[in-house]
């Protein structure tokens, strides 16, 4: 009896490791969908770039929700994107040293593209409106990027640019072999 019992323990030990490995596992996925994907697509891009180059020509005036439906689009594909990833950072899901050593330049151009608007949404509708992008913003902010690179150990080139590059040269072609004369069969 005693050694079922403690198979049945170490059992279901080991099923609650499992449990916690996969969801980690989904996590992740999810991590790098968000990171590695989104970012990247045709419409993020395009959205991202209406809220650096076109939303600032719209006053702030009204808040996001004022906004024409186009420029709402764009607000929120950009703003809900950092929102996720601030969320992860807090919660866990995501290493910050991650978030903050891949796009702190993007992260903290689309906040000051979008603080006018977002703190006039807060007036007027919502105080807590992309509070998780706003962390993100602060986390990136506070970060000291060359240490987050140093603790990385990502490495260098350095001087060793002028080496790598003559690796890479294409190597002139063989001098053509003659030819094999090949018996003939008849």
């Amino acid at each position: 009896m005693l050694i079922s019992v403690s198979a049945i323990a170490a059992s279901s030990l080991f099923a609650l490791r499992q449990l916690r490995s996969m969801r980690r596992s989904d996590d992740m996925v999810v991590t790098i969908e968000l990171l590695t994907r989104e970012c990247r697509t045709t419409e993020f891009l395009q959205s991202e770039d209406y809220v650096l180059h076109e939303l600032p020509k719209t006053p702030p005036d009204g808040g996001i929700s004022a906004l024409p439906a186009e420029a709402r689009q764009h607000v929120s594909r950009v703003g809900l994107y950092y929102s996720s990833l601030g969320f992860l950072a807090v919660f866990g899901g995501l290493q910050e040293k991650m978030v903050v050593s891949l796009m702190p330049w993007r992260v903290r151009r689309a906040w000051f593209a979008l603080e006018p608007y977002v703190m006039a949404e807060r007036a007027v509708r919502s105080p807590t409106h992309f509070a998780f992008f706003e962390h993100l913003v602060c986390l990136v902010a506070e970060a000291d990027l060359a240490e987050v690179h140093q603790s990385l150990r990502l490495r260098k080139i350095g001087a060793r640019s002028a080496e790598f590059k003559r690796a890479i040269q294409p190597r002139p072609a063989l001098a053509s072999a003659p030819e094999v004369s090949r018996p003939r069969t008849s």
